[in-house]
């Protein structure tokens, strides 16, 4: 095959992606539709990035809770390098050898029963609809949904009408309402009926689910749509025994179980949350942010048992791009490998068992919540009103940055209200590659952090 000629020198490319002048930073503002930060990341390495003035940071976001193996990770680079010069693009029909291997490793991974695989290259919101999609071809005549309040599930117009936390912040309401309707989640912390007590609570926010399905539904069911464990609306795992019951419930009545995942594969220390949930698995799930190895992809799986999609149900342009296969398939294997999941449940359960410590000891500190490596710190003012300390938050994330050089995280308000139950959520969800080092590190931050910004309340 003729190779194609070099156009350019190596350091004109070169220049091209690593230099950046002051100009350029003033003025792009104005020339993007979507607003972004002047902090400029230029580099990574492992769990730290460095931004355009070489500054370093321990990064606790691993940047949208996706570089689940670190930043530049050189396996994935070389695999990616390699790829990129035999083979960019194919249409969606068109297998690749990176396309095949990549389905064959994930099923060898999926809970029982669940290897039927559709990867897109445009992530959660396209995995999502896919997900939709496939519950009304396996139900016909069934096209309505139930998702949870404080779910999030994307930007299209079609799954923010299936997420809680835009309302009062978008200009403009979403498609197809009358098809979804909402459900409390299993918040045991603020528990949405009034429980103060886990030990006696009988799953009464599970009974109004299901009487609100029952009898609310104008429509035959399709399915319920949920995050097993909530992520933007912040870090809420649902109780084990909610699940379990749950998952009797749909099978008895015959609505699909559909869970988004998008932020939860490895990074709760198991691929998948069945394992965590004791076995409760869904009809479909959804993935996307880590399973792409830092590349963009977004994967349904679903049921072996269900009819699929035909070729112009589900495809995209970019869905068969072998490059994001490449880094998928490197990304699995690394995993497993390098050992991460069993790393990122002891390093998890490190950090968090010092902070709840921590809790004894700070009034601010309402609730701590785990697993592994999804660490959500519930901040609030005092423990008896539990009134979210936004402010508190946002202060401490400023200081842990500009200070100490450790990025914290926590979610986008659902309005400007001061009393969000959204903005009060410090998360820390580094690499998984994370070290005891790093660990101690990242809670002596917090520690300070938190201290300094108490003083300015």
């Amino acid at each position: 095959m003729e190779n194609q000629k070099r156009l350019f020198k190596d350091e004109e490319i070169l220049e091209w992606i690593t230099s950046l002048t002051e100009e350029d930073l003033e003025t792009v503002h104005k020339k993007s539709l979507v607003p972004f930060y002047d902090q400029v990341f230029v580099e990574g390495k492992g769990v730290y990035l460095k931004d355009h003035t070489g500054k370093e940071f321990l990064d606790c976001t691993s940047q949208a809770w996706t570089s689940n193996i670190g930043f530049a990770n050189p396996d994935v680079a070389y695999a990616v390098s390699e790829q990129v010069k035999r083979l960019t693009h194919v249409r969606y029909g068109f297998p690749t050898i990176p396309r095949i291997k990549f389905i064959h490793k994930l099923a060898s991974i999926t809970p029982e029963g669940m290897t039927k695989i559709a990867v897109n290259a445009m992530g959660g919101g396209a995995a999502i609809e896919a997900a939709l999609k496939l519950t009304m071809i396996n139900k016909p005549g069934a096209e309505t949904f139930y998702s949870y309040t404080r779910g999030y599930h994307g930007s299209s117009l079609a799954t923010m009408t299936l997420a809680s936390r835009f309302a009062g912040v978008t200009r403009f309401r979403p498609w197809g309402f009358d098809r979804v309707s909402k459900i409390p989640f299993p918040y045991c912390y603020r528990c949405p009926v009034g429980q103060e007590n886990e030990k006696s609570c009988k799953l009464e926010c599970l009974e109004l689910a299901k009487h609100l399905i029952e009898y609310g539904s104008l429509d035959k069911v399709a399915g319920i749509l949920m995050e097993p464990i909530q992520g933007p609306g912040g870090h809420i795992p649902a109780p084990k025994r909610y699940m379990k019951e749950l998952r009797k419930w749909t099978d008895k009545n015959n609505i699909f179980l559909i869970w988004d995942e998008s932020q939860l594969l490895t990074r709760i220390g198991y691929w998948f949350s069945s394992e965590y949930f004791d076995g409760v698995k869904p009809d479909i799930t959804c993935l996307t942010k880590a399973i792409g190895g830092g590349l963009p992809m977004g994967v349904t799986i679903a049921r072996k048992d269900l009819i699929g999609f035909n070729s112009a149900e589900e495809h995209s342009t970019f869905g068969a791009n072998p490059l994001m296969f490449a880094s998928g398939l490197v990304f699995l294997n690394y995993v497993e490998r390098a050992n991460l999941l069993e790393n990122t449940r002891k390093q998890g359960m490190y950090i968090t068992k010092k902070l709840q410590k921590l809790m004894e000891e700070s009034e601010y500190i309402g609730d701590v919540r785990c697993p592994g490596l999804m660490i959500g710190i519930e901040l609030v003012m005092d423990r008896e009103s539990k009134k979210p300390a936004n402010t508190l938050v946002t202060d401490l994330i400023e200081i842990a940055k500009d200070e100490f050089g450790v990025i914290f995280g926590t979610s986008a308000p659902i309005s400007s209200d001061s009393g969000s139950l959204y903005r009060n959520i410090v998360k820390i969800k580094p690499p998984l590659t994370i070290t005891q080092e790093d660990s101690d590190h990242i809670l002596d931050v917090f520690e300070k952090a938190l201290e300094e910004a108490v003083d300015y309340l």
